[in-house]
Parts: structure tokens; C-alpha cells; sequence
């Protein structure tokens, strides 16, 4: 299929300049419940017809915040997406919003998704799984220092990863 003049220009337009106005802003949510509803449907709503099971994913360590949406096919293979701009600024509210001084803010997400009123979620302050985008020690140490926790609560292997950084650097 070939795209014509238009077509392609279009592509190159930004989102105001196709819409002719600006994005709606973005509703301000008072409560972690709420947020979780809000990326939960926005998620769902991305899923094709048939599609019934879905990981939405975060990694938010210092500046990296990323995420992403995995859907499990019925003959098992497994399709990525990435959500909505809207789902990733609510993860980093919720973040904020959960943050707990006694133990840091949450590194990464899992959100297991079978239905709108059927989900679990994993939010974890201390693990990152291993299919998830590398941490740097510049991450780390931007991500202790916004959300600053007990040296207990520090993961092993943050502070390993750390300590290997500044070993080599002098």
C-alpha cells in the first residue's frame, strides 16, 4: 500500500496540529484506587476482540520511567504494545502518591489484567525482573535521592550496583 501526499504529511504533524487545538489536560486523581482503575481501562481498551489477558509493566528508577503493555495470545504468543502517554504519567503519580519514607517508592509494576474487575497488582520496592529495561547507578542514586529510604531498605542489589560504580570510578 502506498501512502499518498497527504497522508504522509500527516505523519509528520504533531498531535495539536492534527487535532487543530490542543490535548484535553489531564484529569488530576485524588486516589491510588483511582488511578488504578484509569490505566487498568486504558489498557483494556487496547486489547483486540478475543484478547483477554494482558501485563501492563513500569520501571520507574531516577529519570528512567518506562512501560509497557504485554498481551498473551490464545496460541500462546505474545504481543507488545506501549500504552497510552496518559497510563505512564498516572504510574508516576501513583508512585508519588504511594511513596512510603520507612520503605521508598515502588522501582516497578506489574499489573495482571483478565477483566475490567479482574486484575492483580505488584508494585515492588525492591525488585526489577530481569526482562526489564537495566537499571544504571545514575538511576539509582537519582531514585534515592527523590524518594529516600532507610539504608535497610535499600535492595542488595542496588547497593551492589552502586558499590561497583563507585569502585570503578574512583
Amino acid at each position: 500500500m502506498t501512502l499518498n501526499r497527504p497522508e504522509r504529511i500527516d505523519l509528520l504533524l504533531t498531535r495539536t496540529q492534527r487535532l487543530g487545538r490542543e490535548p484535553e489536560p489531564r484529569e488530576q486523581l485524588d486516589s491510588l484506587a483511582a488511578i488504578e482503575r484509569v490505566v487498568i481501562d486504558a489498557t483494556i481498551a487496547l486489547l483486540a476482540p478475543g484478547q483477554k489477558f494482558a501485563l501492563l509493566w513500569s520501571l520507574q528508577v531516577g529519570e528512567q520511567t518506562v512501560a509497557g503493555v504485554q498481551i498473551k495470545e490464545r496460541n500462546g504468543t505474545v504481543t507488545n504494545l506501549m500504552p497510552p502517554t496518559e497510563v505512564l504519567e498516572y504510574l508516576t503519580d501513583h508512585k508519588r502518591m504511594s511513596y512510603d519514607p520507612e520503605t521508598g517508592a515502588w522501582l516497578s509494576a506489574e499489573i495482571f489484567i483478565a477483566g475490567p474487575t479482574r486484575y492483580k497488582t505488584n508494585y515492588s520496592t525492591v525488585a526489577v525482573a530481569d526482562w526489564m529495561p537495566e537499571v544504571s547507578a545514575d538511576d539509582l542514586r537519582a531514585e534515592f535521592a527523590a524518594f529516600p529510604r532507610p539504608d535497610t531498605e535499600i535492595p542488595d542489589w542496588a547497593r551492589t550496583q552502586l558499590d561497583w560504580a563507585d569502585r570503578r570510578t574512583g
